[in-house]
């Protein structure tokens, strides 16, 4: 550990009286900041698309399927990071509205299908310019080269975490 970094409290709205200096190691205070900026994202996603009564999950869900027409249930979870069952929640949801239907997979007898509707495609193009201004305010804190970076670094450590997790379920087997 070279110098230690601050501890950024994440729910410390600036209104707070100022907490004492922790040990938290480098590790650990980049975990909190990515926990604080996955939530931040999540909040202004879900705050801008309120006009359109969706989720940035639904949002993104509707925009992986625009570019992965067909992708069963199951795919389009893990494409999203989401468990299966919030991935029937939110795809029945947009069934509703019309937005995704449902059709026999070309692959398999038993395999569902997704595809975007042109309402969805549309709905789609309607809030995209919102959901690019989170897009535009990171780009306004962070030159391209630093994201490019930081979005390199960040999957390589979720590809190493994720294997170690792998490997603890192997070893729970």
């Amino acid at each position: 550990m070279t110098s230690s970094l601050p501890y950024i409290d994440p729910f410390d709205d600036g209104r707070s009286p100022r907490r004492a200096e922790t040990d938290m190691d480098e590790a650990s205070s980049l975990i909190d900041a990515v926990f604080r900026f996955e939530r931040a994202v999540s909040r202004i996603g879900n705050t801008r698309l309120r006009p359109w009564n969706m989720t940035l999950s639904s949002y993104t869900a509707l925009r992986i399927l625009a570019n992965r027409p067909r992708l069963t249930l199951a795919q389009l979870s893990r494409r999203c990071y989401a468990r299966p069952q919030t991935m029937t929640r939110i795809v029945s949801q947009l069934e509703k509205r019309g937005f995704v239907a449902r059709g026999a997979h070309p692959e398999s007898e038993r395999a569902v299908s997704l595809e975007v509707t042109k309402a969805g495609l549309a709905a789609l193009e309607e809030m995209g310019s919102e959901v690019l201004k989170i897009s535009g305010t990171l780009n306004a804190v962070l030159g391209r080269s630093e994201i490019v970076a930081a979005d390199r670094q960040l999957r390589q450590a979720a590809l190493v975490v994720e294997g170690e997790l792998r490997e603890m379920e192997r070893s729970e087997e």
